[in-house]
């Protein structure tokens, strides 16, 4: 989410733009706003379209401790949107609403990435997992979850530090890293697990 603020008077008003996938935008979705080392759970209504403003009004007493509003600006991705910068090729990126199919039902056993766009040591593990998903396609199927945007699976895996890489294989975990590991040490831990 991207940060905007205005204030008028006393009382300020923040915005931030939030990316929906269509299906989240389509059933609603529930979010997690980060601000000042707190969260705020956002529900966004069923129907929304890019544009489409919640306001959570008087957010920033319980956030700033002073009167004022945020607004969330909804943007609704399409498929062809996704960047390459925050999914890498090969990797599939996977929602609260995914998971299930993508990994907990899948032949292969996958590798779930939790991450999130403002964690550097998770931009510094794209490249690594992209190489992996290159170097074992075929025998893993790579996944990314951004953390802010699927509560859910955050809470359900425990994702309280990031990069957190978790491999499922017939829908159970079956390894557990925290923080960002170089290439080596991941393909070690691959190798070790098939």
């Amino acid at each position: 989410m991207s940060e905007a603020a205005r204030q008028t008077g006393e009382a300020s008003t923040v915005s931030y733009e939030l990316t929906l996938t269509a299906e989240e935008a389509r059933q609603g979705a529930r979010k997690l706003l980060p601000r000042n080392n707190k969260r705020l759970q956002v529900n966004i209504p069923a129907g929304v379209t890019t544009g489409s403003v919640v306001k959570l009004g008087n957010a920033l007493q319980v956030t700033d401790g002073k009167p004022g509003d945020i607004h969330i600006i909804v943007k609704v991705k399409t498929e062809k949107t996704v960047s390459s910068e925050t999914v890498p090729e090969g990797v599939v990126e996977i929602s609260d609403s995914s998971f299930d199919r993508e990994v907990l039902k899948s032949q292969l056993p996958v590798v779930v990435d939790f991450w999130a766009p403002w964690c550097s040591p998770c931009r510094m593990m794209a490249p690594v997992i992209e190489e992996a998903a290159a170097q074992y396609k075929g025998k893993y199927k790579f996944c990314k979850i951004n953390v802010d945007e699927n509560p859910e699976m955050a809470k359900q895996y425990q994702a309280m530090s990031i990069p957190m890489l978790l491999v499922f294989k017939n829908g159970q975990v079956i390894s557990r890293s925290v923080g960002a590991i170089p290439a080596g040490e991941l393909r070690t831990r691959l190798n070790s697990l098939q």
